[in-house]
């Protein structure tokens, strides 16, 4: 896996890197409870998030939604978990051919502590982050299978 992911660096175009890099501070800082309030300001959503970003959630047959929906719904799962990490892997998003298109593809663990019970959980996650021409999330998808959320709940 390791040397994939060094292949596909590789093949990144210009400015990829950069993109890749602010992602993993991004994700960083979205590990850490506290940054809520600062994740969701108007600076870090200008430094990192696109004017016209679009969330697709991982609900099955969900529409695309906007930032405001995103944000509530970042502030509700963030606020049911404690302790929470994501071990991630990135790699350059592909496009028709195969090709890296200048986007990031993310798959990880979210391993988390349920605030109210203290139960431990863990999600496995993917994530395609498409960028605009200023180099900021456009467009966030995501996917994980709820099965596992939910057993977390027994």
């Amino acid at each position: 896996a390791a040397i994939a992911r060094k292949r596909q660096q590789a093949a990144m175009r210009p400015g990829e890197m950069d993109k890749l890099k602010r992602l993993k501070d991004m994700l960083k800082n979205a590990n850490k409870k506290e940054s809520v309030d600062e994740a969701l300001s108007p600076s870090y959503k200008n430094k990192y998030i696109g004017k016209d970003f679009i969330w697709s959630p991982p609900a099955v047959g969900m529409d695309s939604l906007p930032r405001v929906q995103w944000e509530e719904a970042f502030k509700g799962f963030m606020a049911n978990f404690d302790k929470m990490l994501i071990n991630a892997e990135y790699y350059a998003a592909l496009d028709e051919e195969n090709l890296p298109d200048g986007n990031v593809r993310v798959y990880g663990t979210w391993n988390s502590t349920f605030a109210e019970t203290g139960k431990k959980s863990m999600l496995k996650w993917y994530a395609v982050f498409r960028y605009d021409e200023e180099g900021k999330i456009a467009h966030y998808m995501e996917w994980y299978d709820s099965a596992d959320l939910s057993k977390e709940f027994d």
